[in-house]
């Protein structure tokens, strides 16, 4: 994975030294909350252990709530690097240190913007297959940040996706996406996804840039 040469505030290379120690430490929790997602999904526990579990559970959601909260991407990129670093980390379907995200990676190639992501048992809709919701979650969030790429960040005015074939659990899936822009305010994504050099699913998207700010078009200044 190379040429990150990002035009956009939305996507960074990677975690900087000075936030380093504390966004890998967020990966390590993150990683250890889906291991612990997937193993109450798929574990056959009896009731006396799943409400020791949960007692346990909750205990650590109390002591964590002990410390002080970042409500939102903005308030956890002034607190630890910069925007582009918080969605990068924290957003729900990408964030690399967000629990509940499966693991999407997403990087350049080229003219073409490349992406690859599993889902475990944690992400079952059809048996022995991922949800579809949660494919078109990924595919919006894979777009969104093909699109980022041009440089005017934008929402996502529609979204269409055609499935192929039932998409699999545990097997890594291959992204990859191109831009094509239409005018000073929207944007058109083409994606697809393969499994093993099998296309089990494409999308369409339409992005638009807002009129007001809703984005943040420079990174902000961390805060002790």
């Amino acid at each position: 994975m190379n040429d990150f040469d990002f035009s956009s505030p939305f996507l960074t290379e990677d975690i900087d030294n000075t936030n380093s120690e504390y966004w890998l430490a967020r990966r390590e929790l993150a990683a250890a909350m889906r291991e612990l997602i997937e193993a109450t999904t798929v574990s056959d526990l009896p009731p006396e252990a799943a409400k020791a579990f949960a007692a346990e559970a909750l205990s650590m959601a109390t002591r964590t709530r002990e410390y002080r909260a970042l409500l939102g991407v903005i308030e956890y990129g002034k607190a630890h690097g910069s925007f582009a670093m918080a969605n990068h980390e924290i957003l729900c379907v990408g964030g690399a240190s967000h629990p509940m995200a499966p693991g999407l990676e997403h990087w350049i190639d080229g003219d073409t913007i490349k992406g690859r992501v599993s889902f475990n048992w944690s992400y079952e809709g059809p048996p022995m297959h991922a949800h579809g919701g949660w494919v078109a979650a990924i595919f919006d969030h894979f777009m969104g940040m093909a699109h980022m790429r041009s440089g005017a960040p934008g929402m996502t005015a529609n979204l269409s996706v055609n499935y192929l074939r039932p998409t699999p659990l545990n097997k890594p899936l291959d992204l990859q996406a191109s831009v094509k822009p239409i005018d000073e305010r929207k944007t058109e994504v083409l994606a697809e996804m393969h499994c093993q050099g099998e296309a089990i699913a494409t999308a369409t998207a339409l992005f638009i840039k807002p009129k007001h700010n809703v984005f943040i078009s420079t990174p902000v200044t961390a805060t002790t």
